[in-house]
């Protein structure tokens, strides 16, 4: 189906808005839905502004009006601002995000080359910013980062949430 101008125009002022507000090491939390296959999905913001995050194809770098274009009519995305200081999850992003050779659950955490969204969000933080988004230091070589660890980690104060109203 073709876009109309103005439901272009709805997804610039929506990526001109968060853009306006986003920091590196940010984290970009997207509501679940058809678009995100009724899965939640998240994204670290780099030292350029760019989006890094797990994709079915591997590691994807993208500007932030890519990422929101994969994200359809009626859901949300909230930006998560780290506590402490993320410049170190944001530079292990960029670095590492290269090397994910595809979307796989994987529970080993070490092993950035078979990974998810959440997963990558936690091992930017934990490789590059030393803490566990988690909070469960037990099992840290073998386990699930959920969607809702990210979320609800008390390392992140939600900055703003953003409603999807464009329709793709």
């Amino acid at each position: 189906m073709r876009k109309s101008k103005a439901e272009f125009e709805k997804l610039f002022q929506t990526a001109s808005t968060i853009q306006k507000l986003m920091q590196a090491g940010d984290v970009l939390y997207s509501s679940i839905g058809p678009s995100t296959y009724f899965f939640s999905h998240t994204g670290i913001v780099g030292n350029d502004g760019q989006i890094f995050h797990a994709h079915p194809s591997g590691g994807i770098t993208e500007s932030l009006t890519a990422y929101l274009s994969r994200h359809r009519h009626g859901g949300s995305i909230t930006l998560l601002r780290p506590k402490i200081d993320p410049s170190g999850a944001a530079e292990w992003a960029e670095r590492f995000i290269s090397l994910m050779k595809g979307y796989r659950f994987s529970r080993a955490l070490a092993d950035p080359a078979w990974n998810y969204c959440t997963k990558f969000v936690w091992q930017a933080f934990w490789s590059g910013a030393s803490t566990d988004l988690t909070s469960a230091r037990k099992q840290l070589s073998r386990r699930w980062i959920f969607p809702h660890h990210i979320k609800q980690s008390t390392h992140f104060e939600p900055i703003a949430k953003f409603s999807l109203e464009y329709r793709l």
